[in-house]
């Protein structure tokens, strides 16, 4: 089962490819989603994302999961495009990614079942507490 944790790597992996060397993407006139001149982009947006804080759950009986992937303040231009650039849409090729996309199917299914389980534990324990049996006769 993919943890949280496997999915921010695996994402930040995605944005990473898609910045240098590229992927193919269909809608640049190269047809590589390459965004590497100088190496600065790849290096800030690799250094600003450690996978330990890239990923937060809340604990506080809400079912929320983030994945938050921070950029600096020019890719924006790059990932967007400006008037004279087309965008290079790295970190939306990373969300639409096959492998992204599974491992986060994957880790949420794993975090339902556990939320399903922990919920009928405590039915269980409900019904037991009141004195009922259910027996299944087969």
């Amino acid at each position: 089962m993919k943890t949280l944790k496997d999915v921010a790597k695996i994402y930040k992996d995605k944005a990473l490819q898609a910045i240098n060397p590229g992927v193919p993407y269909n809608k640049y006139k190269t047809g590589s989603s390459k965004a590497y001149k100088t190496g600065k982009l790849f290096k800030e947006v690799a250094g600003r994302n450690r996978i330990q804080t890239m990923v937060t759950e809340d604990s506080r009986g809400n079912i929320t999961f983030r994945l938050n992937f921070q950029l600096p303040d020019y890719a924006k231009y790059v990932h967007f495009g400006t008037k004279k650039m087309k965008g290079r849409p790295f970190a939306q090729i990373a969300a639409q990614s096959p492998e992204f996309i599974k491992a986060k199917d994957e880790a949420m299914n794993g975090k339902s079942a556990e939320l399903l389980d922990d919920i009928f534990s405590d039915l269980d324990k409900i019904w037991k507490s009141g004195g009922d049996n259910l027996t299944v006769k087969g």
